[in-house]
């Protein structure tokens, strides 16, 4: 049984015997060995655990030496079994880290005054609050008693949704377990959730909607707790959008066509310095390149003009990937959308590349939001009643 703010208890999943234990298998079943590294790096700078011999002790502190352990997977096992504040340190991480995949929904209606209901009412919890349980862990069977774990920062508050998942490797019949942290973040200042998850190994999915269903999961409780309400953002014209605007921050990274005439392609702007995707992009390059040549031959150019937009207007594009530029291209975002996925009427965002820290999907919604709030501006002026939006409210 696990204690919660309003002196109630709240019975655990039947399988979920030993938090400690579910934690540890979670950390070795689904993080990468850097982020592995990583976490264990963070805690010794901030002397919560000590990883390598020394002569000086921090005093006043409680570190937890872990330095005759050499293997890193031991050591973060026996971290998270002999000390809470590990335990703290990586529950903090989930909030903190990046995440493969992610959806956005504007808000149309939100209640915020039923935050802090929740929180009083211990239907939620507040991860810095004294003496807190551990995340609370739901299974399958026990989606009607989901208690998130909720964490402030900024203009931003984040809801942890924690479920456990089961399942049978390949070629064993031992059942595997760990937590599956679902990050619902509301963005105050752009009036927008955004739902984060990491992939899951086949054999813990449930079918092939696995993803759509914790994603609806978490708008129900959204709705039912605090009485929002949602509308699907129409990506496709928003990035649309984006692609006219004269900077250097964004630019396409590759993109799937499909034609009219059935044809299809994949367009990949590769490792090409300036990102020009190949054939249309190539095409538009070699006309601005040439402006003054294809000026003197005025047909040619409008024929080619019409030959590109009507290639882009007629073809449907099911996904595009953005890439957000850094100097160190090792630290760029590529973003993909796919678009209507799994005929959900909502864009499915898969990010690429190692997993660092929030902060740059943060920026990704950020730089999307804005737009989008630019693109329905000027949608409105020119007498446009949807914008960015679609007219109908999201329906569970």
């Amino acid at each position: 049984m696990t204690e919660h703010p309003n002196n109630e208890t709240q019975e655990i999943p039947e399988n979920v015997t030993n938090y400690s234990q579910i934690l540890s298998s979670t950390v070795s079943e689904s993080y990468p060995k850097y982020a592995r590294a990583k976490l264990l790096k963070e805690m010794e700078k901030g002397d919560v655990v000590r990883l390598k011999k020394s002569k000086t002790m921090v005093r006043g502190k409680s570190v937890l030496d872990l330095s005759d352990i050499e293997d890193e997977g031991l050591q973060l096992s026996e971290g998270i079994a002999r000390a809470q504040t590990v335990v703290r340190h990586i529950e903090k991480d989930e909030f903190l880290k990046s995440y493969k995949f992610a959806v956005l929904f504007s808000l149309t209606e939100i209640d915020e005054s039923l935050i802090d209901v929740r929180l009083k009412s211990g239907e939620s919890v507040d991860f810095f609050s004294a003496n807190r349980p551990n995340d609370y862990v739901f299974d399958e069977k026990r989606f009607t008693s989901i208690i998130p774990t909720q964490y402030s920062i900024g203009n931003i508050i984040m809801f942890k949704f924690s479920r456990l998942l089961s399942g049978f490797p390949p070629n064993t019949e031992t059942k595997k377990q760990y937590k599956y942290p679902i990050i619902a973040v509301y963005h105050k200042h752009l009036n927008v959730v955004e739902i984060r998850m990491d992939r899951v190994k086949p054999y813990f999915q449930d079918d092939d909607f696995f993803y759509t269903q914790q994603i609806e999961l978490v708008l129900n409780w959204f709705k039912g707790k605090l009485n929002c309400q949602f509308e699907n953002i129409n990506f496709p014209a928003v990035i649309d959008y984006i692609k006219t605007l004269e900077q250097d921050e964004v630019s396409v990274h590759s993109q799937s066509m499909s034609l009219p005439n059935g044809g299809k392609a994949v367009l990949d702007a590769g490792a090409n310095e300036n990102y020009i995707l190949p054939l249309l992009g190539e095409l538009k390059e070699l006309i601005r390149a040439n402006e003054e040549l294809f000026e003197k031959s005025s047909e040619i150019k409008q024929l080619l003009d019409g030959f590109i937009a009507e290639i882009e207007t007629n073809a449907s594009l099911p996904w595009i990937a953005l890439i957000w530029k850094d100097t160190d291209k090792g630290k760029s975002t590529t973003v993909k959308f796919k678009h209507d996925y799994l005929n959900q009427e909502y864009s499915f965002l898969q990010y690429y590349g190692q997993q660092s820290n929030m902060e740059k999907m943060n920026n990704v919604t950020d730089y999307i939001i804005k737009n989008k709030i630019e693109f329905d501006r000027l949608e409105n002026i020119d007498g446009s009643e949807d914008g960015g939006v679609t007219k109908d409210p999201i329906d569970l």
